[in-house]
């Protein structure tokens, strides 16, 4: 109880948002869950001259009508198929865990069945409605067809998954069509049964109680009246919609029945409220269906207690209780209110503000009154949307995400926002975006809806602005991006789908996380090649709990075969140590470099971890990825680390020096046999060899005509073996690749480092090439430095075109020397090309070659770039000494860049003569040096 007062006096000490302020008489009368635009009398014009809408309604009306001509005849056909406690009349639900258990008790009606357990996975199917057997209650549970041996059985209901659920929410879809064809029609024949039906199971629900859960587990806290999950409470739609349909027929038929419906309704919503999570993605759908259920209630005065809709609007908006937060406090706590990133896994964190504004969109239609302003986070939520997509458009899928496109829809509710209530800014902004993210041409393209008449029904119509040009994607998408609320970086280089390359790295905070250590997915040539994992089957299944969520299945290293902490609700980041560029820059740095410098601590091995990660191009059409990846329990009795890379493709080859294939040996380290966590034996096929060598990695990926390789290269080391092994599919895919890749297990490397790994770190260069667009790089090696530290790292990188690049890594600032380049940090790249040399800092304090140097003033871990050549470039974030070689005739020698002109100063530096400036922070931009006139 102390905990949950501390986190909620934490939480409502944050600014809140203005109430929301909703009229005290409802003008639009029921129903109310229809778009405003459409009345009865427009429906029916359409039918009768649309021949898309007849068409539409006519195939939607025929699935109701044989349910109506066979209640003429046998009226309890379809509501005998319901699951209820036909013989018990059982009031209490008893449910140990996540699975039921048993009721009992005695209502004076049939009651509506609990569910059979939280996991909707089963292996049985849910039937057809002429397959369900009437009236059944029966000891030995449900009579099931097996979905792998087709036979029927009888089966447990804690083996059933959601068919309880399923087969009630599929004859209550009926009841609701049925009803909806009576407002339009007014046919009572309809009404009839669609009220016969919402009769029966309301009257189960009214005498039905809260289940009780009797681990006392924390089930208990999110159970539902019908579902373990109070989200899950899908029925709430139907049923609310079938009342909102039937409203006036009720009013005037079964008055007297009112009482039942209402109080049945303000039960499911008081549970929903009562139960759940509050600061996550739950909160918003227990706050959808509590507000259907308000939009079908009348207003408060109507009922003695008082509570109807707009009660049950407040309670959801403007109150906060233990499990169900007002909207504006879960706005305010759950979202970067800088940067508009929800605190969730990419999927989850964009399906929550696609459900705001839907949310949005449903109190316009129904109250004609805009709470958009009220929620002023929205609208920047969408707007960050595509910091979340790779090259190609698709979003990236740490957690339990998945890859997709940006849906629409949260760019459509806020166009129809803002044209509903005239704010002309917020149209042409959101419409541009939509045209940035989809081919204008192809949404402008006349074309049918799928279905005519729920189209109309729902105004889900939207006339987009032809005149409003389609906005640029790196006005929305920047270089670096990190959001501290989910631990997670991206750095991209180019938004061509083909040539583009993007690193995320994430960490795990927030809703819906892995344990993962410090993952990243990779980017290259149209595809995301270096993968996430994925959820898995099912969050209640052994391949999530113990493989999906676990080190092994990300791109990560593991100490020990022991790393493993808190999965979905978790709360370890990675601390960001330098970033660059800043996060969200748009403009001003050198741009063919990427570079970042996180910590993190493992907190079940208690061990220190730093990644260092960068994108180097080397064309407009290439580039590498550089990784660099120590790892060090704090006690320093390490046994092992082990670095595992997975990668989309149907071939793996390695190679030693002179193109030697390297060999291997079967193998059986890497199980829980051998210590490791279980995750280890989802691994297969494994192989193995020792090797102090460099070794490079060849993944190759057949599609589309295409062959698209990663080429990797890894340093060798003392007491390092190399494992090539198979890993169970993404997850993370659906149906975005042809389906023998999406399921084809990942072609997977873990090399694992004996001892430390601190300094004897991984050390890994990626490079994605294409047959056409063959690798650019022709070596790499490392390189050392004398009086270096323990943990330095030199890798020189030669490509094709005499260019060669020099890179410098190490966990401490220190001076370092190789082939006359002087770099003082923690990393720094030198490149050298015919044309030109640049010299580039990313942590650290100066460097320098052949006479040119920076020296960054101040600050002891900034950035720099110079670029040397026909035409000098500079950026700088912190004012530096710019030495440059005196080869300006006699005379004072300025530096000219924007509206700076420095005085240079002449002098020796290791008897070298130089001429030097001191530049104050600068854009990237070009530079002249020049004799005085």
């Amino acid at each position: 109880m102390s905990l949950l007062f501390f986190c909620i006096t934490i939480f409502f000490s944050k600014d809140a948002y203005a109430q929301f302020i909703f009229p005290e008489e409802i003008i639009k009368a029921h129903p109310r869950l229809i778009s405003s635009e459409v009345s009865r009398e427009d429906m029916l014009f359409q039918i009768e001259t649309s021949g898309d809408v007849k068409v539409s309604y006519e195939a939607f009306k025929s699935n109701v009508l044989k349910y109506v001509n066979q209640y003429k005849t046998d009226p309890e056909w379809l509501s005998s198929r319901f699951q209820m406690y036909w013989e018990s009349h059982a009031s209490d639900i008893f449910v140990k865990g996540a699975f039921y258990s048993h009721a009992k008790g005695k209502a004076p009606v049939p009651t509506v069945r609990f569910t059979g357990q939280r996991d909707y996975v089963t292996d049985y199917k849910t039937p057809k409605l002429e397959d369900v057997k009437p009236y059944l209650e029966d000891k030995r549970g449900l009579f099931l067809q097996n979905k792998i041996t087709n036979n029927w059985e009888w089966v447990k209901p804690s083996k059933t998954g959601r068919v309880i659920e399923n087969t009630n929410e599929n004859i209550m879809k009926i009841a609701r069509d049925a009803a909806l064809v009576y407002y339009i029609e007014e046919d009572e024949d309809y009404a009839i049964l669609a009220h016969h039906l919402f009769d029966v199971y309301m009257h189960g629900l009214y005498y039905r109680n809260e289940p009780i859960d009797l681990e006392h587990g924390n089930g208990q806290n999110v159970i539902g009246l019908t579902s373990f999950q109070v989200i899950k409470e899908n029925i709430v739609d139907e049923l609310a919609e079938c009342y909102d349909f039937l409203y006036h027929y009720i009013q005037s038929k079964h008055q007297n029945k009112n009482t039942i419906y209402t109080t049945s309704f303000k039960k499911l919503a008081e549970i929903i409220i009562k139960n759940g999570v509050p600061d996550n993605n739950w909160n918003l759908h227990q706050a959808n269906k509590v507000i259907e259920i308000a939009l079908a209630l009348d207003e408060d005065q109507a009922y003695q207690d008082g509570k109807g809709c707009q009660y049950y609007l407040n309670r959801v908006f403007n109150q906060s209780e233990a499990r169900q937060w007002s909207v504006n406090d879960v706005l305010n706590y759950g979202y970067d209110q800088q940067n508009g990133i929800w605190n969730e896994s990419s999927g989850y964190a964009l399906s929550v503000a696609e459900g705001f504004t839907h949310l949005a969109g449903v109190i316009q239609e129904a109250l004609e009154v805009d709470i958009m302003p009220n929620m002023p986070v929205i609208p920047k939520a969408v707007k960050v949307m595509p910091q979340y997509v790779y090259p190609n458009k698709l979003i990236v899928a740490f957690g339990d995400s998945h890859y997709g496109e940006l849906k629409t829809q949260p760019f459509l509710d806020l166009i129809s926002n803002a044209q509903k209530f005239n704010k002309k800014v917020q149209e042409e902004e959101f419409t541009g975006m939509l045209y940035m993210l989809k081919n204008k041409d192809q949404l402008l393209k006349p074309s049918k809806p799928k279905d005519a008449f729920r189209a109309l029904l729902y105004n889900t119509k939207v006339n987009l602005d032809t005149s409003i040009k389609a906005a640029n994607i790196t006005d929305y998408t920047t270089a670096s991006f990190y959001a501290p609320n989910v631990s997670w970086v991206a750095m991209r280089n180019g938004m061509d789908k083909e040539n583009g390359l993007m690193i995320s790295q994430v960490g795990s905070v927030g809703n819906h996380a892995h344990s993962n250590g410090i993952a990243m997915e990779l980017y290259g040539k149209g595809y995301v090649l270096a993968p996430e994992g994925g959820r898995g089957s099912s969050y209640y299944r052994d391949d999530y709990r113990n493989y999906y969520s676990q080190f092994p299945a990300h791109n990560t290293v593991s100490v020990n075969g022991k790393s493993q902490y808190n999965k979905m609700r978790s709360y370890y980041p990675f601390q960001v140590n330098t970033l660059y560029p800043a996060s969200e820059k748009k403009s001003g740095f050198y741009p063919n470099i990427n570079f970042s410098d996180v910590y993190f601590h493992e907190p079940s091995t208690d061990s220190d971890q730093n990644r260092i990660m960068s994108i180097i191009r080397t064309g407009e059409t290439s580039g590498y990825y550089i990784d660099i990846f120590r790892s060090k329990q704090k006690e320093g009795k390490a046994k092992y680390h082990d670095y595992f890379y997975h990668n989309l493709g149907q071939e793996l080859d390695f190679e030693i020096s002179n193109n030697q294939p390297l060999k291997f040996q079967t193998s059986s380290k890497l199980t829980s046999k051998s210590g490791n966590i279980k995750a280890y034996d989802f691994l297969f096929d494994e192989t193995s060899t020792k090797i102090k060598t460099p070794f490079r990695g060849r993944y190759t990926l057949s599609i589309d005509n295409e062959k698209v390789i990663m080429n990797m290269w890894m340093n060798g080391n003392e007491n390092r073996e190399l494992f090539k092994v198979k890993s169970p599919h993404s997850e993370a895919f659906r149906k975005i690749l042809p389906e023998a890749i999406e399921k084809a297990p990942l072609l997977t490397t873990v090399v694992r480092q004996y001892g430390e790994a601190w300094n004897k770190p991984f050390v890994a260069v990626y490079e994605p090439s294409t047959r056409e667009r063959p690798e650019i790089i022709t070596s790499i090696k490392t390189f050392e430095v004398e009086d270096k530290t323990t943990s330095f790292v030199g890798i020189q990188i030669e490509s094709k075109g005499d260019r060669t690049d020099f890179v410098f890594s190490s966990d401490i600032k220190d001076s370092f020397s190789h082939n006359n380049i002087d770099f003082t940090g923690t990393y720094g790249v030198l490149i050298q090309t015919t044309q030109q040399t640049t010299l580039f800092i990313g942590a650290g304090q100066d460097i320098s070659y052949k006479g040119y140097s920076i020296e960054i003033l101040g600050k002891q871990s900034s950035s720099a770039t110079l670029v040397t050549g026909e035409q000098f470039k500079l950026t700088c974030n912190d004012p530096i000494l710019l030495s440059v070689p005196d080869v300006y005739k006699n005379g004072d020698v300025v530096l000219n860049m924007g509206f700076q002109q420095v005085q240079g100063n002449r002098l020796t530096v290791n008897d070298k003569k130089v001429v030097q400036f001191k530049v104050l922070p600068t854009d990237f931009q070009n530079i002249s040096i020049r004799t005085k006139e």
